[in-house]
């Protein structure tokens, strides 16, 4: 049977991917660090095993990790990488703090260093692996008051291209899936100003897509179905943009 660890799983599109992957029978690793009210209809159900984890700790990701093989007899063959921030300010550089530049480039791209050095080895050892790493479409745009977010994305998308050249020999496909603003429950992450910020910024991206919609959680999935199918192997170390034709 596939297992599936998700990482960042208590995000809205983490947690909505663990849902549906459920229902599909997989048996499931969700590794998260707050929110869990938005998984923990699943921390009881068979074949899956939850664990509170600082993704940017290497050695709390190792044990999550080691725990999660204990726990379900195996180790797992599909990673879908969720985890993210960016810096709540919505600053220009300028006046962005160093502490606070580092901390978004830090998070986001140690996480997925951490996630990937100790789940890799297995899927070596098992001659198979499908890797799935979130992105997002300003890896390739830019984003006008985030440029620490846009440049940890950017970032990302290089270490995906990377690790895929080094992988592809041991029939692991790694990709990365780099979407445009996505249809969530703003209200869920957000508050104040900033809320009014994110709002301000969905409506004028919106204007600008020519399908006149945002991207869905069910499209995404669509997606990661494609990505983490066992037959396809030449999809590799690309970045799969999903944006309306923006």
């Amino acid at each position: 049977m596939r297992q599936i660890l998700i990482s960042g799983a208590n995000s809205q599109i983490g947690s909505y991917l663990a849902k549906e992957y459920y229902k599909e029978g997989y048996k499931l690793v969700l590794l998260y660090h707050k929110r869990k009210e938005r998984i923990s209809e699943l921390f009881d159900k068979d074949g899956i095993f939850s664990y509170p984890v600082d993704l940017c700790n290497s050695e709390a990701v190792k044990e999550a990790v080691l725990r999660a093989e204990q726990f379900l007899h195996q180790s797992s063959d599909t990673l879908i990488h969720c985890a993210a921030i960016r810096s709540s300010d919505a600053l220009p550089l300028y006046q962005t703090e160093p502490m606070q530049f580092a901390n978004v480039l830090s998070t986001n791209m140690m996480s997925a260093y951490n996630i990937l050095r100790w789940t890799l080895p297995s899927m070596q050892e098992n001659a198979f692996g499908r890797v799935i790493i979130f992105g997002s479409d300003v890896s390739q745009k830019g984003l006008q008051n985030g440029s620490a977010y846009s440049a940890s994305k950017a970032g990302i998308v290089n270490l995906v291209k990377s690790v895929a050249l080094e992988m592809a020999k041991y029939n692991i496909v790694i990709n990365a899936i780099s979407p445009a603003p996505v249809e969530t429950n703003l209200e869920e992450d957000y508050s104040g100003e900033y809320l009014n910020f994110r709002k301000r910024y969905f409506a004028e991206y919106l204007a600008q897509v020519p399908t006149g919609k945002l991207v869905t959680k069910e499209e995404i999935k669509k997606v990661t179905d494609l990505l983490i199918d066992e037959n396809i192997k030449n999809l590799n170390g690309e970045e799969i943009i999903i944006d309306g034709g923006v």
